[in-house]
């Protein structure tokens, strides 16, 4: 591990907090949650809630959990029902997303849209700029062009329950890898603490109680170390995890758990892992690698990973 942590981590149990908008005549409460390259935006909608976006400068995400709201979302000429437990890539521009029925909506924005990462609950905690993280630069643009790209996420899961199932996703801007909902506790002799050295993480919780175990790396001024963080998070929730810092997420609670994992921009070291990103053939990888350039320096991929396959 390299470097001391530029910052806390920023926890945000939403209906602990009031909501930075209330949108669409009180249909739709929102809060949004930053990182240095991104911003996470959940909202508790009624049916006929509208949240849009005039001119959205780059894609976003747009989730809705298998317990959330169902959605009309139009981009781009195009329009898709969206169902609970999906995913839509949302194409540059003009969207709308109308719910049709109560629920949960996540959206996931790049730091290009600066008019919600300026509203964030915690944009003080990035006044800095972050210059800590790799820049998020835009990768290659879809192979078939920007248009609405809707994935329902059933079909991903496979019937083997018990053990830790990645579905990871990406776009030009950002990657998601949405955990097959969790029905049994994870087993506290395999954890996987390790860290990332020059991007954060985001850990969307929307269902169940996880603990995000963290330890911060120590400096030579005793006086800046930071006591290590076993705290229990409610849902729905985020916590965006700082780089550098050692991370590991465990599901406490009963019942059903969610966790989604979220990155900006994409990681190379998961997206180059040929059969990893399900949607790996509609998004081409950026063209400058050491592999593709002999002599190039290799892209950021953010630092250590100690079991990429295992969550948070």
């Amino acid at each position: 591990m390299s470097g001391i942590a530029a910052r806390q981590a920023t926890k945000a149990e939403f209906r602990k907090m009031p909501p930075q908008l209330v949108e669409s005549g009180g249909k739709a409460k929102t809060w949004i949650t930053r990182g240095g390259n991104f911003a996470v935006v959940v909202s508790e909608v009624e049916p006929g809630a509208v949240l849009s976006r005039a001119d959205n400068p780059e894609e976003y995400m747009i989730i809705l959990p298998p317990d959330g709201a169902s959605a009309t979302i139009e981009a781009g000429g195009r329009k898709v029902e969206a169902k609970p437990d999906s995913l839509t890539i949302v194409p540059p521009g003009a969207s709308t997303l109308t719910a049709t029925t109560k629920g949960l909506v996540a959206r996931i924005f790049s730091k290009a849209s600066d008019d919600i990462m300026a509203k964030a609950s915690n944009a003080a905690t990035y006044a800095d700029g972050a210059p800590e993280l790799a820049p998020p630069d835009l990768w290659p643009e879809p192979y078939d062009g920007y248009r609405l790209r809707h994935y329902p996420l059933a079909q991903y899961a496979k019937p083997d329950g018990d053990r830790i199932q990645p579905r990871v996703f990406r776009s030009t801007n950002m990657l998601v890898n949405l955990f097959v909902h969790y029905k049994t506790r994870r087993s506290t002799k395999a954890l996987s603490p390790h860290w990332h050295d020059d991007f954060e993480q985001a850990s969307l919780t929307l269902s169940g109680k996880w603990i995000h175990h963290m330890r911060y790396n120590w400096g030579s001024d005793l006086d800046t170390w930071q006591p290590d963080d076993h705290g229990e998070m409610g849902t729905p929730s985020v916590i965006i995890i700082p780089a550098t810092v050692v991370h590991t997420s465990r599901d406490a609670g009963d019942g059903e758990s969610s966790l989604y994992d979220i990155f900006c921009p994409p990681r190379m070291d998961f997206a180059a892992k040929k059969g990893f990103v399900i949607n790996e053939d509609e998004y081409p990888l950026p063209a400058t690698n050491a592999a593709a350039t002999p002599g190039a320096p290799a892209p950021k991929t953010g630092g250590t990973l100690l079991s990429w396959q295992k969550p948070g």
